[in-house]
């Protein structure tokens, strides 16, 4: 068909709810409106939203072939979950999933978090054949299902479909405790800013650093390079080269620790550790 509908997935096929026409898949309103239209009319004890589509970390996710390519940004969909969930009376989701590429970082965790309590996303490219969807069947067997049995049944299922699909060697996926980003958040501004107090003599580590840490979504194409690299390595080993900083390179690792539930890598990825943060290779340190 041609334009939008929103439907209900069922047994065997799925019913139409509604003929929504052309729309604007970027603008936060629609998805805003899917929200609550969904929470209001199938009420439920628990909510998750999985947003299928191309990622781009901090930038956001989709872009609407059919209305120049406009896509939902960070802060917009900031707004539409947040207006949907305000509509439909719900504090926050039990789990916000992206199968999208490159949504596992730092900014989409930090911004989104008072959203939901669980985030699955992934810090690498995703394969082409997404997640495995069949997962969902677990809620119908078992209603008394916990969001982080949820949450690690959909990276199992990711992994084996990426097994199958033979493409799991660059494969990642995390399940993130978004209630615990409140003291990464701590964490990174403590150790920001130790690093920024230090910006002359530190420039020559994080540079060496930057260069030799597991990075995602790379391109030859330095303006098509997503500049995305694994947080957790970043920080550990800036805390092993200046050891000014290392205790509060230690206590960003627990904090990240603690907030990564689950999560899954291939031969490629091996190490990743479930977020990511951007970081220009041309960052203005390197100079100093």
């Amino acid at each position: 068909w041609q334009g939008a509908k929103l439907l209900q997935i069922e047994p065997g096929g799925a019913t139409e709810l509604a003929d929504l026409g052309d729309v604007d898949t970027g603008d936060p309103q629609l998805l805003a409106d899917f929200i609550a239209t969904g929470i209001s009319e199938f009420p439920a004890a628990h909510y998750s939203l999985i947003i299928s589509d191309h990622g781009a970390s901090w930038p956001g996710v989709g872009g609407d072939e059919s209305s120049d390519g406009n896509g939902l940004g960070l802060d917009e969909l900031q707004a539409g979950i947040a207006g949907g969930l305000e509509g439909a009376g719900v504090d926050q989701l039990d789990l916000l999933g992206f199968d999208a590429c490159l949504m596992a970082t730092y900014e989409v965790a930090s911004a989104l978090a008072p959203l939901a309590h669980r985030m699955v996303a992934s810090q690498e490219l995703e394969p082409g054949h997404g997640w495995d969807y069949g997962v969902l069947q677990m809620l119908n067997d078992d209603p008394s299902t916990d969001v982080d049995a949820l949450g690690a049944a959909l990276i199992d299922g990711f992994e084996s479909q990426a097994t199958d699909e033979e493409t799991a060697a660059d494969i990642t996926l995390a399940l993130i405790d978004l209630d615990q980003m409140p003291a990464l958040d701590a964490a990174m501004a403590d150790f920001a800013g130790a690093l920024a107090e230090r910006a002359a003599a530190l420039g020559p580590v994080i540079g060496r650093t930057r260069a030799s840490t597991l990075s995602f979504g790379r391109s030859p194409d330095p303006s098509s390079d997503s500049n995305m690299v694994d947080l957790g390595m970043l920080v550990s080993e800036i805390g092993v080269d200046a050891l000014d900083v290392s205790d509060l390179a230690d206590q960003g690792i627990r904090s990240l620790n603690d907030l990564v539930l689950d999560r899954v890598n291939g031969v490629a990825t091996q190490g990743s550790t479930g977020l990511s943060i951007s970081f220009p290779a041309d960052h203005e340190w390197f100079d100093q």
